[in-house]
């Protein structure tokens, strides 16, 4: 039995990074368990001999999974399990459901890297991921490149420690507009969700809010989720509401879409005709290229464009929804390729500027 510090201690040192991940996981269930039941029936629980009783017996033969379904079972779980791709829909999303009932049946998450950009494989590995977050912090001007990869391995296994968390009776609702990033995100959640028994619903924010909110004199079209109001996406639910779960078959081809996609070679992925394509990563250049030129009459003769004006023309013209990073990205190559010559430092686009080559 663990009855001071050292023994602790030394209980520590010999627990590898997914056992520490997992007691760490269990310790916020524990201690939110016992706040929440001060807090709303006012039953008194000793705090400390709580938190001792769970390392009391760690040099036991350890279980840290079957721990932690031992404490899931004991917190309340959502009914609702809402996903977005990105942090910009989330933060939508939740404030149009502010406003509704049982706040505390519903939870959000977000899967924040876009799948759309970078090579992809088997994402369930860490060593695939590794090399995806490699090929990402090499090339991405990335203000820390070391936080954002360990960002997104941490937010994939805080996804898979919520799958886990699902049971039957939890509802899933995936929210995607009709573009590469949330497209891919889709499938690839529906991959990590296959042995998943809840129902999953689908909301598809781009098609939706044409059929919704459209008008013979005003028409939108929805590039991504985050685009859209939250009192629309409020809207949206509602109507969601009462549809049907995806079939069994209907989730196996998803799942299916995402393992023929994530071993296609190319290392960007857009949208051709309501289908992900993917195309390799110099696929954009020729269009950057044209955006240059035609900004280049605007300027004095030899004068140098801003990278962000140039990045902002590219995204804002495009009818498709584009990750600024990556088109900055294969700015600077068209600069190594000499299509393009650059003034200042490519630390950012905000530091350089960039002219067409003089031939």
């Amino acid at each position: 039995m663990i009855n001071d510090i050292y023994a602790f201690s030394r209980m520590l040192n010999r627990l590898n990074e997914n056992e520490l991940r997992s007691l760490l996981r269990v310790l916020y269930m524990k201690s939110a368990l016992v706040v929440k039941r001060q807090e709303k029936q006012g039953e008194k629980v000793d705090f400390a001999d709580t938190m001792q009783s769970l390392f009391r017996d760690l040099d036991t033969p350890l279980n840290l999974g079957q721990l932690e379904q031992q404490a899931l079972g004991e917190v309340d779980k959502p009914n609702e399990i809402h996903i977005t791709f990105g942090d910009s829909p989330l933060s939508s999303l939740k404030m149009g459901m502010s406003t509704l009932p049982d706040q505390e049946k519903r939870s959000f998450f977000s899967m924040d890297d876009d799948y759309a950009v970078g090579p992809l494989g088997d994402l369930t590995h860490r060593a695939a991921l590794q090399r995806r977050h490699l090929w990402l912090t090499e090339r991405m001007c990335l203000n820390d490149r070391e936080a954002y990869a360990l960002h997104e391995l941490e937010s994939l296994f805080e996804f898979n420690a919520t799958i886990q968390s699902f049971d039957s009776k939890t509802s899933i609702i995936i929210w995607y507009a009709n573009n590469a990033r949330e497209k891919t995100g889709l499938i690839y959640a529906m991959y990590l969700l296959r042995n998943s028994e809840s129902p999953i619903y689908l909301i598809e924010t781009s098609g939706l809010y044409k059929q919704l909110f459209d008008r013979p004199d005003v028409q939108y079209d929805v590039l991504h989720t985050g685009e859209i109001l939250p009192e629309k996406l409020l809207a949206m639910w509602h109507v969601c509401s009462e549809q049907e779960p995806l079939s069994k078959q209907e989730r196996r081809q998803l799942e299916q879409d995402w393992l023929e996609l994530s071993v296609q070679p190319g290392l960007l992925r857009m949208m051709e005709n309501g289908v992900i394509q993917s195309l390799t990563e110099d696929a954009l250049d020729e269009y950057i290229m044209q955006k240059v030129r035609e900004l280049t009459p605007n300027w004095e003769p030899g004068k140098y464009i801003r990278a962000a004006r140039i990045v902002g023309e590219v995204i804002g013209t495009s009818s498709q929804h584009i990750n600024d990073a990556f088109v900055e990205y294969r700015l600077r190559q068209l600069v190594l390729q000499g299509q393009l010559e650059m003034d200042g430092k490519p630390l950012a686009m905000r530091y350089y500027s960039v002219r067409l080559a003089e031939r």
